[in-house]
C-alpha cells in the first residue's frame, strides 16, 4: 500500500482532530483548559520557559485523550459486546489520562502563584 502525500497526512491528522473537538466531551474540556491557560499565560506575562512548560503539559494532555480514545474505539470494534478484559484496558488508558491531568494541575500550583502572589 503508498502512503498518502504529506498534505494529504496532515488533513487526515486535521480531521481526527476536529472529530475529537465535536465528538469527546473530555476532549472538549481539555481544550476549553488549554485556552484559559493560553489567557493566562498572555495575562500573567509568563517567561517563555514557564508557557512552554504549561503548553507542553497541555498538548501531552490532549495527545493522551486522543490516544485513550482510539483505543476504546478499537477496543469496541473489535470486541462490541461487554467484556471485563476490555474494561480492564478501557480503565487503564483512562488512567494514564488522568495521571498527566494530576501532573499537569502540580505543574500549574507549582508555576501560576509566582506570577500571581507578586
Amino acid at each position: 500500500m503508498r502512503k498518502p502525500a504529506f498534505h494529504k497526512s496532515v488533513l487526515n491528522s486535521l480531521n481526527g482532530i476536529i472529530r475529537m473537538l465535536r465528538s469527546e466531551r473530555n476532549f472538549q474540556l481539555e481544550v476549553l483548559a488549554l485556552l484559559i491557560n493560553l489567557f493566562l499565560i498572555v495575562y500573567l506575562k509568563l517567561s517563555p520557559e514557564h508557557a512552554s512548560i504549561i503548553f507542553l503539559v497541555c498538548f501531552a494532555v490532549l495527545s493522551a485523550e486522543m490516544l485513550n480514545t482510539a483505543i476504546e474505539k478499537l477496543c469496541d470494534f473489535v470486541h462490541p459486546e461487554f467484556d471485563k478484559n476490555i474494561g480492564l484496558i478501557k480503565d487503564i488508558s483512562a488512567g494514564a489520562v488522568l495521571l498527566l491531568a494530576i501532573a499537569a494541575v502540580i505543574i500549574a500550583l507549582l508555576i501560576y502563584p509566582q506570577y500571581i502572589f507578586v
